[in-house]
Parts: C-alpha cells; structure tokens; sequence
C-alpha cells in the first residue's frame, strides 16, 4: 500500500442554503466543520456542499476540463481546437496520447478529491445530528455514499491508481493509501450497494429538490461502474437494475431529439440525472469560479465570431470529427440534431458565418453550443454562466445498457432487440428499416451515434476492447489506459507514489 498527499484536502467547506432548484443558491460565508452539523439544516446543507463539485469540471483551479470533452478528445469523434496546438496543451496532448505528469487535466484530480472530502464530512458527521427521522438520515447516507462513489469513479477511470481514503485524515502532511484499480472498482461498489440497498433513495424527487440523486441515478452508476470493469459477476445485479428502471414507466425517450439539448429539455422524460447550471442568481465569476452559476463549456466551444441568429459565439474548441457526422444516415435524426453542420446551417441561415480556429473541421457539438440568450440572467461574467445542464444519464443509455447486458449473459436476444429498436425508433421517428439484431458490435455503434459527444466513446473503446484498434495510429496503447499522475502530486508524495506507466 502506498501513500500520498491529497492536494485540496484541507479546503475550507463552502456551504449553500436550498432554493427554488438544489444546487441553485448563493454561497454563505465559510464556516468551520467542528460543532456544525446539530440539525437536519444544516447536515443538508453539508450535503449540498458535496454536490457542489459536480458543477466545477469545466472551470476551476486554473484549467478547462469539461467531463465530455477531456472524455472525447482522447476518442475519435473530436479534435481541441482553440488558437493552436499548445491552447490547452493538457487537452492536445491527450488527445496525441503524450500526456506528461504536467501535461494532463490535473484540476480534476483536486476537484474530485475535493468532493470525496466533502462527502466523507457528511458520512462522519450525521450521527452528531439530534432526533434525525431515520429515513431522512438513510436518504442523505445514500446520497453521500453515491458522491462519493461518483468522485472516486471518475478518478478511477482517469487514473486508476490513486489514493484512496473513506475518514478524512486530519493529520499533515495527510498521507493516505495509494490503492490499485482493481482494489478502487471494490470500494466504488461498496458505497453503491449500501446506497442502493433497500429504498434508501427516492425514484422521484420534489421539483424544488430537482438535481437531487433518486434510486434510478445511483444504478446508472453502479452499471458504469461495471460494465467499464468488465465483471461478469456483477452483470445478473446491473441487468437487474436496468430492467428495475424501464419497469417503473417513470422514464421514455423524447420525441425529438434535437429538443433534448434546449431550455426546455433539461430534465424531461428522458432525463434519469443531470448536473444542474443556472444564469439565474449566479455568484459564479472568474474570480470566483467554485461558487454556484452558469458553465463555461459552451463558450469553450462555441463557434468562433459567429454570426447566427439561433447560437452565440465562443472561443472555437472541440471540432467535430467529420467522419462521425458522415457514419448518421441522412433520416437518423439524431445526426443534425446532435452536430452542426455549419454548410447545413448556411443553408438555413445564410447570412450565417465564422473565423476557423485551429484543426477547424466545419462540425460542431450542436448537443452544448451557447444559444442566444442562453445566458441572458446572468449580471456577472457572462461568458461563464450559461445554463445548460450536463446530461450525465438518460432513460436511452438505461435501454441500451439492458441490451448489451441480455447479449452478453446470453439472455433473450429478442428483449435485447427491443431494447436496442426502442432507441433506434426513437433515431427514425419509427419509420423506415432501422431495426437491427443486438449484437456487441451493433451496440458499440449504437452507443456511438446515441451518445455523440457527450463523453462516452473512447471509454466504450476501452472497454470493448477496441481502443488499440480505433486509436493505435494516434499514440493509444494498453498503458495509455490510466493517465499519468499529477506532477504537483508525486511532488508532495514524499517518495511513497508510484506513477503510472504512461
């Protein structure tokens, strides 16, 4: 077992009181965790604390680092963009598969670990809460396991071997252990099946608790957190849960595909958990870029001085790759509605135009573009308060997990085809020949088209096994799996972390 220092531990608490959407509210002032936690208020807004970390992947600690475009560039469906080929050098180089210790999305290292701590606040001090209705306490138990769970797997699959700890340590230099991958995908199960253990979590929440985790959320995660291990001992329990959430009839597949991504497709039907952004109220400024706002990410990559009367400009990152425009069929709906062709856009607009930035495609992720008015509330830096959710998981991932899952235990291939169809329906407007059998191969391309920029396809490569295959002229190899472990983290390790063979 080795030891590092977590860099951010001590981090001062930052909490918020609940509005009319969680996770939308101004900041208190910093208070001190000792002594706090004498109430169900204020245990709760513990926990909102812990939620606030999901909101800071695309800005902070002086890096853009937007989940599904540090995801994407790293696949085959996205270049970086921006002004030339060191903008963002973390990001190029990612995506070249030259990523150095420090060369690599380390902010997320201190924003993940930030949001364990956080979660392990509330985990230790619930019992110091006073008459607390026990199912309330078993809720706000599930939701912390779940954060954390969520923390530790993105730090998993970003670097797999990495310190792990579940009582924050509260003597310097605050070393704890380095565990393997294998021995992280253990703990991430653990706090999932104690959340997901009996009703702990609700199916549904209250509108004004909307961002809040349900049941449906957490089993999205533990089937992630599986399926990306590959282990064939827990697929009976996954497959479960995925067919447990197509059978409570809470969730169904948009009618268009395209309105998924507007104002007014954040949390629909579709949606089983989304991270929540808002231009309203928001505190959120370059200067103060934890507290609670608006993103960045479509500023990041919107179209360079873009002229359109339906989206803003933005600073020209992630170009769409046209050779995934090109694998939609012409009636897939999903391929204009999810990636702008900005030739297709010209037609319709044709006083619309742009400067090209560097590695310029013409191809944009239509799915996260700025709209106009898009931050319209926001008094603050605008730039950096746009209110699109990130849609982190939806009913049709639910569909086609359940899919792959009857193909790979060899369970009914004609519920597998259903599954896989109801999607594809959905593609076709239900029309035309565009059902397919279920197959690994179908649902790999499946998930390709379905989930187009947001975040999903090299980890399907990876998993798969296809990575090497897809992205070996690129630079991937086996060891490119996990990236290299912070240079400002070996630094602070004293000698005892061992760096990733990168």
């Amino acid at each position: 077992m080795k030891k590092i220092l977590i860099f951010g531990l001590t981090s001062l608490l930052v909490l918020s009181s609940c509005t009319d959407s969680f996770l939308e509210s101004s900041p208190t002032t910093q208070i001190p965790k000792e002594e706090f936690y004498n109430s169900e208020e204020r245990i709760t807004q513990g926990l909102i604390a812990a939620y606030a970390p999901l909101q800071w992947p695309d800005w902070a600690f002086g890096q853009y680092n937007p989940l599904q475009f540090v995801s994407d560039v790293m696949s085959d469906d996205a270049r970086v963009g921006g002004g030339n080929a060191k903008d963002n050098e973390h990001l190029q180089r990612m995506r070249f598969f030259n990523a150095t210790p420090v060369y690599v999305c380390d902010a997320l290292w201190t924003v993940f670990y930030s949001g364990i701590n956080r979660s392990n606040i509330v985990i230790q001090r619930i019992d110091d809460v006073p008459n607390l209705n026990p199912a309330t306490k078993d809720r706000i138990l599930a939701e912390a396991h779940t954060l954390r769970a969520y923390y530790y797997f993105w730090l998993w699959k970003l670097w797999g071997n990495v310190p792990y700890y579940d009582v924050n340590p509260s003597t310097p230099p605050f070393l704890v252990p380095q565990i393997t991958a294998d021995e992280l995908y253990t703990k991430i199960i653990q706090d999932l099946d104690f959340a997901l253990d009996g009703d702990k979590l609700p199916a549904t929440v209250a509108s004004n608790q909307i961002g809040r985790l349900t049941k449906a959320g957490a089993q999205m995660l533990r089937a992630n957190t599986v399926m990306y291990q590959n282990d064939e001992t827990r697929y009976a329990v996954v497959l479960k849960d995925m067919q447990a959430i197509i059978g409570t009839g809470l969730y169904d597949l948009t009618a268009s595909f395209a309105d998924i991504w507007e104002d007014k497709g954040e949390w629909n039907k579709e949606s089983i958990f989304e991270v929540n952004y808002s231009d309203d109220l928001s505190g959120r400024s370059w200067g103060n870029p934890l507290a609670t706002g608006g993103s960045v990410y479509p500023t990041l990559i919107g179209i360079n001085s873009l002229k359109s009367p339906e989206f803003a400009g933005g600073w020209g990152f992630e170009p769409v790759e046209k050779a995934l425009y090109d694998s939609y069929q012409e009636a897939d709906q999903r391929k204009d509605g999810g990636i702008l062709s900005f030739d297709q856009h010209k037609k319709e607009f044709p006083e619309a135009s742009y400067d090209p930035r560097y590695d310029d495609t013409g191809f944009f992720n239509r799915k996260y573009l700025p709209r106009q008015g898009g931050n319209s509330k926001s008094a603050g830096d605008k730039d950096l308060n746009y209110r699109n959710n990130y849609r982190v998981y939806r009913f049709s991932e639910t569909l086609l997990i359940a899919s792959e899952l009857l193909v790979r235990t060899g369970g009914s291939q004609t519920l597998a085809d259903e599954y896989l169809n109801k999607v594809r329906g959905r593609a076709y407007n239900n029309t035309g020949n565009y059902k397919k059998v279920a197959t690994l191969d179908n649902l790999l391309m499946e998930n390709r088209l379905e989930f187009a920029l947001e975040g999903h396809r090299f980890w399907d490569l990876v998993r798969f096994g296809k990575a090497e295959q897809v992205l070996g002229e690129r630079g991937f190899t086996p060891n490119k799996k996990h990236l290299p472990i912070p240079q400002s983290e070996i630094d602070k390790a004293q000698g005892t972390l061992t760096q990733n063979p990168y």
